[in-house]
């Protein structure tokens, strides 16, 4: 051992608090530096590195076209048995409807279900059925699809269309399925007024209402500016002098006028429509100042030019 360590060993086993309390503070330092330096790159710490899952598809859907029509009511106690007809009314709209994805015996495996996940419904098992076999169940599935799955709302069906529907499968390929009571029926009549019969309105996909509205818009819009192109074009005249007298927006006051034309019947109904809301109509405040003979100038005038 050299005099160094020799001198170091008799300072620790002379003073060994005070030694201990020079680590003490030099450990302190090192855990306020290391602190800091973390406080110091806490933003980049918490910053998300790995981005967000996208959804690689999202999917728009529009409210279907839809005719008005009568829904008629349904004898819902009468599926407890149904006739033979029925069964076969539920065979052709399984063959139109549902064999493409559920196959045409009904064990999922139709060509259009190929890609599907999870794969169609095999109606030959009684087992994975996320909402049931009976048919009300069956109903209930038909009526609100399954979400998750391939199987969408068939709600466009008659009510007896669905059941017929279901009285098919049941009949034809899922093996002992199970009976509904008649209160299972009851309650799906309740719940969906099967028993009442409905009327409903007729419906258009909104995309294609809105391309109605700007059409309609754009043919009105055209209406107007060839009206003031019109009006430009033709001899200076006291309607026409009139007419730039009293408007600050000759578009906006040419379209209060067109949209509402029961004001052609009279001077009066011209002037009431006029000084209802001149300002925001695109008039100005001298039309308040017109005289009778200066109204019937301009209402000529403006009666001409709108057809």
């Amino acid at each position: 051992m050299n005099s160094s360590d020799n001198n170091n060993f008799k300072f620790f086993n002379a003073k060994p608090i005070a030694f201990l309390s020079v680590i003490y503070i030099y450990l302190i330092v090192v855990v306020i530096i290391i602190g800091l330096l973390y406080v110091n790159n806490l933003n980049d710490i918490t910053t998300q590195t790995i981005p967000p899952r996208l959804i690689a598809q999202v999917v728009e859907k529009d409210i279907q076209l839809q005719e008005a029509k009568v829904i008629p009511a349904v004898d819902i106690l009468s599926f407890l048995d149904p006739p033979p007809e029925i069964i076969e009314k539920g065979q052709k709209i399984f063959k139109e409807s549902c064999a493409s994805c559920h196959g045409t015996t009904g064990e999922g495996d139709g060509p259009a279900g190929g890609a599907m996940v999870p794969k169609p419904r095999n109606f030959n098992q009684n087992t994975g059925w996320k909402i049931g076999m009976k048919l009300s169940e069956i109903y209930k599935t038909l009526e609100e699809g399954i979400p998750g799955s391939g199987m969408t709302s068939y709600s466009y069906l008659l009510p007896e269309d669905k059941l017929a529907l279901g009285v098919f499968i049941r009949s034809a390929f899922i093996p002992n399925a199970p009976e509904d009571t008649g209160d299972d029926l009851i309650n799906l009549d309740i719940k969906y007024n099967l028993s009442e019969g409905t009327s409903l309105s007729a419906q258009i996909p909104i995309k294609f209402a809105l391309k109605l509205i700007v059409s309609e818009n754009n043919e009105t819009v055209q209406k107007i500016d060839d009206i003031i192109a019109s009006i430009k074009n033709m001899n200076e005249t006291l309607g026409k002098k009139l007419f730039y007298k009293v408007t600050d927006n000759q578009f906006s006051a040419l379209v209060t006028l067109n949209s509402d034309k029961n004001w052609k019947k009279n001077k009066q109904l011209f002037v009431d429509v006029i000084v209802n809301d001149a300002i925001n109509n695109g008039f100005n405040g001298k039309v308040f100042q017109l005289s009778s003979a200066q109204w019937e100038s301009l209402f000529n005038f403006l009666n001409g030019q709108i057809q």
